[in-house]
């Protein structure tokens, strides 16, 4: 009996999970069979959920339009943003989460609170303070820019997620390299990073892919089009194309579609990362 409950319940959890997976990954089936779709198909009185004439017209579109800038160059603009952003974050995170989970320090819950209430305020707060201090330091229209804003909520965002981490790595290691002859610097860079590797890792993975997926900074902060990253492009792309459905949902795709291969690629990494160090906060 234990055994058919158990089989019981592990079924409901199945099927849950198997609910929950489509109920969330239809969207991006939708985008994907939509940008292959014709526009008669799309525009159809009763939707069809799979293409009765295959077009990569939207692909093509997008892949060879010459209007100002090409994607391509609209893609490397995003690749600069978020990698930098992803240097940042990791650069402060991971010493800032490393320094609360040694040290310990009277403040350093008024600390975590502020990186905690950091993640809770809406980024469109720190618009106006940020437009008037680039605008005096000359920022506007630079990466700078938008990395600096993109930062404000990445760099709490990995304290919150590697400190944790951090603190579940026994001591001893660190008391080890120092009876080898290891300073604090040289521990931290030869022991502590390999070990905490997959916490890094999944940070490392969250923050590009947050500044890859950032709109309100670029859009406000950048002038030139040709700094302009994907997601501002598809932004004015809305109203260029007006109900061009096929081509929005192409420029969806070539979007999106570094984001799943990050996941993909980094998915074991992702997941050990998340549960390891869930033991001690």
């Amino acid at each position: 009996m234990h055994a058919g409950g158990r089989s019981w319940k592990r079924g409901v959890q199945l099927a849950v999970a198997l609910i929950i997976a489509a109920i969330v990954l239809f969207p991006l089936y939708w985008m994907l069979i939509t940008s292959v779709k014709t526009n008669a198909e799309i525009f159809a009185l009763r939707p069809t959920f799979w293409p009765r004439v295959w077009t990569w017209d939207g692909y093509r579109s997008q892949l060879t339009a010459r209007e100002n800038v090409s994607i391509l160059r609209y893609f490397l603009n995003s690749v600069v943003i978020a990698t930098w952003t992803l240097v940042v974050s990791l650069l402060f995170g991971v010493t800032a989460a490393y320094g609360l989970a040694r040290f310990r320090l009277r403040i350093d819950r008024a600390i975590l609170l502020v990186f905690l209430v950091a993640q809770m305020l809406p980024p469109v707060m720190f618009l106006v303070p940020l437009f008037q201090t680039f605008t005096a330091l000359g920022l506007i229209d630079t990466y700078t820019a938008v990395v600096i804003n993109v930062a404000l909520y990445t760099v709490p965002f990995s304290v919150l997620i590697l400190r944790p981490y951090l603190l579940s790595i026994p001591r001893e290691l660190e008391d080890s390299a120092k009876i080898d002859g290891c300073g604090r610097l040289r521990t931290f860079v030869s022991v502590i990073l390999p070990v905490a590797a997959p916490g890094v890792i999944v940070a490392g993975a969250l923050t590009f892919l947050l500044g890859w997926g950032n709109l309100i900074g670029p859009l406000t902060f950048l002038r030139s089009e040709t700094r302009y990253p994907l997601t501002v492009n598809m932004y004015r792309a809305l109203g260029r194309y007006g109900a061009r459905w096929g081509e929005l949902m192409a420029y969806a795709v070539i979007v999106t579609a570094p984001v799943l291969v990050v996941f993909v690629t980094l998915q074991r990494y992702l997941v050990s990362g998340l549960t390891a160090g869930s033991v001690k906060g």
